[in-house]
């Protein structure tokens, strides 16, 4: 019987595999329990039932607002549930942006 924490060991294992081949492996394994990997493309927007922001970068104009800028890391889901959101740079007003230092 698979268990969360086996999915759980697995998703862990494939964030620091040490090269493709060894992620595609436990990817490979993850699909077979039905976990499914989940990427957010640049430009597309922002959904919070599939994303956690995690970092706020400028928009160069304001259709670009409240899309994403790149993925941090990625999520999974298995089924409907999400067993990790994709973590998310997303584009925002500048004004929303914290100050350089």
């Amino acid at each position: 019987m698979v268990t969360g924490e086996n999915i759980g060991d697995l998703i862990a294992a494939a964030d620091v595999a040490a090269d493709d081949r060894e992620r595609g492996i436990v990817i490979e394994r993850l699909a077979a329990l039905g976990v499914e990997r989940l990427h957010a493309p640049p430009g597309v927007a922002f959904d919070p039932t599939l994303h956690r922001a995690v970092s706020l970068v400028p928009a160069t104009s304001p259709a670009d607002e409240n899309t994403i800028d790149g993925t941090v890391r990625p999520g999974w889901r298995l089924g409907p549930d999400i067993l990790r959101f994709v973590e998310v740079a997303v584009k925002v007003p500048p004004s929303r942006c914290p100050p350089r230092r």
